[in-house]
């Protein structure tokens, strides 16, 4: 008899979530669940805030090498430097949030990009030449920067939530954030390699999230400045 080509359970969990459908199923569900955590944070305390997103910060440099691919093109499943860069800028822009005046942040968030971005340019001449995919490891790198950098953004609306307790501003800005991840997300699930790990596919839902985090905080800044105008 012909052994049966239907995958057993056991199959099917094993590949939950690496290609297919699965995937994309877990792409969404973790864009769902992280705008939703990082909103209800907002909302309720500066330090709740803090949590989920260094949360978030973590779960993308753990998992933005194999969601971006580059891990696979360099021949390996993880990317040690780029999660520690990652994590680092990530880290940095959670506590510049948290300690420092919001005036102060106009120059000194993009001072941690800056030192981030330096970091992923000596990580990839440190490989030398003929090291393979480099252009793509230090866009990938530099892009997880950004990602884990604008995450800081939910701090910042939680801050001005505290000081002001304009929560609809909050929430409007959620809107507007959710309906741009949906656009967001769809190009980077396109972007991203069809399968591979999970992690992957969870830090693939949850980059849309972090990116517009700091959109999110400058929308809420605009639209109380409009409004005491």
């Amino acid at each position: 008899m012909t052994p049966s080509a239907t995958p057993t359970r056991g199959e099917r969990l094993r590949s939950a979530g690496r290609s297919g459908p699965s995937r994309y199923r877990l792409v969404a569900g973790s864009a769902v669940l992280g705008l939703a955590v990082s909103l209800l944070c907002a909302v309720w305390a500066p330090q709740a805030s803090a949590v989920a997103t260094v949360a978030m910060v973590l779960v993308i440099a753990w998992g933005w090498p194999a969601a971006s691919g580059v891990a696979q093109q360099r021949g390996g499943e993880v990317v040690p430097v780029h999660t520690g860069i990652i994590g680092a800028s990530g880290l940095a822009a959670c506590a510049v949030v948290l300690l420092t005046a919001s005036a102060s942040l106009v120059t000194l968030l993009p001072a941690v990009v800056a030192v981030g971005v330096l970091a992923c340019f000596i990580g990839e001449l440190v490989r030398g030449e003929g090291a393979p995919a480099r252009l793509e490891s230090v866009i990938s790198a530099v892009t997880g920067v950004l990602a884990a950098v604008s995450s800081a953004g939910w701090i910042a609306m939680a801050l001005v939530h505290e000081q002001t307790r304009a929560g609809w501003a909050v929430w409007v800005c959620g809107a507007v954030i959710a309906v741009l991840i949906a656009g967001v997300g769809v190009r980077l699930i396109a972007a991203g390699p069809a399968d591979g790990p999970r992690r992957g596919a969870v830090t693939l839902g949850l980059v849309p999230v972090a990116f517009l985090g700091i959109l999110g905080c400058a929308g809420t800044f605009l639209l109380l400045r409009v409004v005491a105008w």
